[in-house]
């Protein structure tokens, strides 16, 4: 008999999002598995749950690091229930110089890491007949972003990907869902405001909510859609931003 615990694993899980998601699923009784260029930050973690939390050091940009992380898991746990692919990276630019080493980095690391992990993990959940993945998108996915065009091209390629392969796989028993969040409170967004790279100010403002999201906010958003109680969700977007998708951007008339 298939062991019941479910087991998730997490690209770009050591800090941030992906940090917040893997609390919350390992709270929620999961078997969570983190893939990060860097899991320092999620040694503490790993210590107080070593039953249940396995960390692989592999850049997802490799060829490789994707079939080898899943069967990683499918070894150690014996099943693979769902891929959250939270890796993401992000250059500013301006476009007409945009260079091309800065464009294929994001694209690489936000778009087709996604790829390979949705098919190595599909190899697995294709023959249980059960999966979910959950693809990590953006609110830049559906507006204009001055000076970060590849974070926004990827963002919206990973909404168009999820779409395509929740068609392509509902039948067989694989969700693809989405999630799309504001602006949130992660090491990388700090320190593009602290480089100089977006004010705090107008990023607030143009939020109805008035703040950045907490990552266990984005991360409730990943629990729902990898729950049973989402179970005829696929091929959705679910955005988290505070009220930003929904603002038509232009204040009334004063006086």
């Amino acid at each position: 008999m298939m062991d019941e615990i479910r087991t998730a694993l997490i690209t770009g899980g050591a800090d941030g999002i992906g940090a917040a998601i893997a609390d919350a699923l390992l709270r929620s009784g999961w078997r969570v598995a983190v893939v990060d260029r860097d899991v320092a930050p999620a040694r503490e973690r790993a210590a107080t749950f070593p039953d249940r939390m396995i960390l692989i050091e592999a850049d997802v940009r490799q060829a490789d690091a994707a079939p080898v992380s899943c069967a990683q898991v499918v070894e150690a746990w014996g099943r693979l229930d769902l891929l959250v692919n939270n890796a993401g990276v992000n250059r500013i630019s301006p476009l007409e110089t945009f260079p091309l080493e800065d464009w294929t980095f994001v694209l690489d690391v936000n778009l087709t890491s996604t790829l390979l992990f949705m098919q190595a993990a599909a190899q697995h959940m294709l023959p249980q007949g059960r999966g979910t993945i959950i693809n990590m998108a953006s609110i830049a996915a559906a507006r204009g972003v001055p000076g970060r065009a590849a974070y926004a091209a990827a963002k919206a390629a990973i909404i168009s990907l999820s779409k395509s392969a929740a068609v392509e796989w509902a039948k067989r028993g694989i969700r693809v869902n989405a999630v799309a969040p504001g602006f949130t409170e992660t090491p990388m967004v700090r320190s593009v405001i602290e480089s100089g790279g977006i004010a705090l100010e107008p990023m607030l403002d143009r939020t109805p909510m008035g703040r950045l999201a907490a990552p266990p906010e984005i991360a409730n958003a990943v629990m729902f859609l990898a729950g049973e109680e989402s179970s005829f969700v696929t091929g959705q977007v679910l955005y988290v931003d505070g009220g930003f998708m929904a603002d038509y951007g232009v204040p009334p008339r004063q006086g």
